[in-house]
């Protein structure tokens, strides 16, 4: 299937994530949502956390470029 706005090809996982969808992602007026992985037990990653407000995740992805190990507890100001 192709772009209704540029012609591309729509990439088929999007297809797949997004059914009828008809647009590309760079045609796309949605804006990006910041997904990551939270903490549940001690080494476990087992639920997924989606921010959809552009200013919240941003400062979370701030959070999230620390090095090292610890929590993210100790960046906040």
């Amino acid at each position: 299937m192709s772009c209704i706005k540029c012609g591309n090809e729509i990439p088929q996982g999007r297809l797949e994530a997004i059914p009828g969808t008809k647009t590309c992602v760079n045609c796309s007026s949605t804006s990006k949502w910041y997904v990551r992985s939270v903490v549940t037990g001690k080494t476990t990653y087992s639920e997924t956390e989606i921010i959809k407000d552009e200013s919240v995740a941003e400062g979370l992805r701030q959070m999230d470029r620390r090095v090292g190990w610890g929590s993210n507890l100790y960046k906040v100001h």
